[in-house]
């Protein structure tokens, strides 16, 4: 594998210039003309700041214009951060305290624009390759953390995946989430790099319409959704097949068994479950038989560790525990803004994941759900995905969230909150008295806001910074969020 960005940027120009590398909305851009706009964007880059030495934050969208800034910035040395180019202005501005950024460029044509008289910058000499990026995760109850990530760990990770999932290079990449996130970025953009596939941007944000149409017209090979959107796929009456789609991964919430089987009837592709994280990438993937085990991306490793704190020696195939994880040539995660968290994040040198889990064999991982929602109620333990599916039992609820404040608000550990997507005429009260019906009175959120719908991240998870910030003017029906 070539070390740098710049190197596989380079490598892909020279072995199919002509070749597309990217294509967007009906407009294709070959490896050649990629690398001659990177080449003339590095010292407009250069000039606001992203230099060798410097962090610099880059606004995403998915768009070329993006790719061209991120590969543009990381060629001239500076030290990238990815965020989202929709966040608030009250967003960027925490994001860049904790990650040490002076301000946000946001990519645009004017970075590699011709010049008019033809005279275009020389080829810049190779600057070092900064040896870190960070990526943006709202973490648990949605506060942000910026995750530090190693340049060549991250390509190792991606070149493993490509391998494990079977990309070639012949493949056409429709990428459907924000590629600022650590899925896109690490299934969708990485790899067509690597591998010198296509990589197509789905329109972004659009309709399940809009986007059913990209799955087909776009002749992807390889698409890489959520389950959110999966689903909504199949349930806009927009016909999917025939299609060219081979390798569909699904990550970032749960892949339910029904919505596999459907999938697989509509489309005639399995759609394979992967388990990721910003801090790790891409962890495991349904490579054997979907619905099965995940197995492991090479170079990752994993154990449990039991409710009394010790570690499972010889887990069976039954044997639930939390999971934890190393990978090789890594450092200890880290975290731009908040280093105590890295250290709180490991234990005897392997990261905590959070989630519960089984391995079944080796090299095999099974993800059961969370184990850090539960949430303490006059020192009870409430399990979130219990009142949950409570909820949506109800009659007229389509979608809910239930948590805990979060950490530092007021009566966090004593209170939790239902987030609540209800059909017109659905009543809190209405709410309560199902769950009155269904659950002990400790088990009934303190709180409800209903919602016509929840917000969600471009990945399809529930937005939880949105809804409490929306909590914050107090409970009561809140139309539109």
């Amino acid at each position: 594998m070539t070390a740098t960005l710049a190197g596989l940027l380079a490598a892909r120009a020279d072995a199919t210039p002509d070749r597309a590398a990217l294509e967007h909305q009906g407009w294709v851009v070959t490896w050649g003309e990629l690398a001659a706009r990177v080449r003339r964007a590095r010292p407009r880059l250069r000039g606001a700041g992203h230099g060798a030495g410097a962090r610099a934050g880059v606004l995403a969208r998915n768009h070329p214009d993006t790719l061209v800034a991120l590969l543009a910035s990381v060629a001239e040395g500076a030290e990238l951060v990815l965020y989202d180019g929709r966040a608030t202005g009250h967003e960027r501005e925490q994001v860049a305290s904790l990650a040490g950024v002076p301000g946000w460029h946001v990519p645009s044509a004017a970075d590699h624009r011709e010049d008019p008289a033809g005279n275009d910058p020389p080829l810049p000499g190779d600057a070092a390759q900064a040896p870190y990026l960070g990526l943006v995760t709202s973490g648990t109850g949605g506060l942000p953390k910026v995750a530090r990530k190693h340049w060549g760990a991250t390509l190792a990770n991606a070149e493993r995946f490509a391998a494990l999932a079977g990309y070639r290079g012949e493949d056409r990449i429709l990428c459907t989430t924000p590629l600022h996130h650590a899925y896109a970025f690490g299934v969708a953009v990485l790899p067509a790099l690597l591998t010198g596939a296509t990589l197509v941007f789905a329109p972004h944000p659009a309709a399940p319409t809009t986007l059913a149409r990209a799955v087909r017209e776009s002749r992807a090979t390889v698409v890489q959704s959520v389950p959110f959107l999966y689903r909504a796929l199949l349930d806009c009456g927009e016909p999917l097949a025939p299609s060219a789609l081979r390798v569909c991964v699904s990550a970032g919430e749960p892949l339910p068994a029904e919505l596999a089987d459907a999938w697989l009837t509509a489309v005639g592709t399995p759609l394979r479950d992967q388990y990721g994280s910003t801090e790790f990438g891409q962890i495991g993937y349904a490579a054997d038989a979907p619905g099965g085990p995940l197995r492991l991306v090479p170079g990752v490793e994993a154990r449990l560790r039991g409710p009394d704190g010790s570690w499972i020696a010889a887990p069976g195939p039954g044997t639930t525990g939390e999971l934890y994880l190393r990978q090789d040539g890594t450092e200890p995660v880290a975290y731009w803004g908040l280093p105590e968290l890295g250290g709180a994040s490991h234990v005897d040198g392997w990261f905590r994941t959070g989630d519960a889990g089984r391995i079944p064999a080796p090299g095999l991982v099974v993800v059961e759900g969370r184990t850090t929602r539960r949430i303490s109620v006059a020192g009870r333990k409430v399990d979130p995905d219990e009142v949950e599916r409570a909820l949506k039992a109800a009659p007229g609820v389509r979608d809910c969230r239930v948590a805990a404040p979060p950490e530092g608000s007021a009566g966090h550990g004593d209170r939790f909150v239902a987030f609540v997507a209800v059909d017109p005429g659905v009543t809190e009260v209405a709410v309560r008295r199902h769950l009155a019906r269904t659950l002990s009175s400790y088990k009934v959120p303190t709180r409800f806001h209903l919602h016509d719908a929840l917000p969600r991240t471009g990945t399809g998870k529930v937005h939880m910074a949105r809804l409490w910030q929306h909590a914050a003017a107090g409970p009561g029906q809140e139309e539109g969020a």
